[in-house]
């Protein structure tokens, strides 16, 4: 058995087996059907910023019951050689784009530790109805 710094190697292959599995077996939103929203297009602008600096993340959104409600963002990555990943999601607030069945919704977003993650991004309607998860890259120097 390989000995890495007095822990053996299969230990922590399921260390990291567990903590992916973690971020890949998270809900997946609700059925396609009437009323349940689509997300598409997941980015930011810029890709990379500095630590307390702004990035716009914008996506497009079609929600046939147009009650749009709000946003969560979830944050994991690798900061400092450790891997990350919040253990609560931030919401965004996205009441302003309630009544609309279709569209573009910008969102600015501030980040304070240094780090390469992927945010996990999706949205919620008023009835709770959960849209498909989107992924995209930032980074913050």
């Amino acid at each position: 058995m390989v000995k890495i710094g007095g822990a053996s190697a299969a230990l922590l292959a399921g260390i990291a087996l567990f903590l992916g599995g973690c971020a890949m077996f998270g809900s997946s939103g609700t059925p396609a059907g009437p009323g349940v929203p689509r997300i598409a297009n997941l980015r930011f602008e810029p890709e990379t910023i500095t630590a307390g600096q702004s990035a716009r993340m914008s996506f497009y959104f079609e929600v046939g019951s147009a009650d749009l409600d709000v946003g969560y963002v979830l944050d994991q990555g690798i900061a400092q050689f450790q891997f990350f990943t919040a253990l609560q999601p931030t919401t965004v607030d996205l009441r302003q784009y309630a009544g609309l069945v279709a569209g573009t919704a910008e969102v600015e977003l501030r980040w304070s530790t240094i780090g390469y993650r992927w945010i996990e991004f999706y949205v919620v309607t008023l009835k709770g109805n959960e849209s498909n998860r989107l992924r995209a890259p930032l980074t913050v120097r």
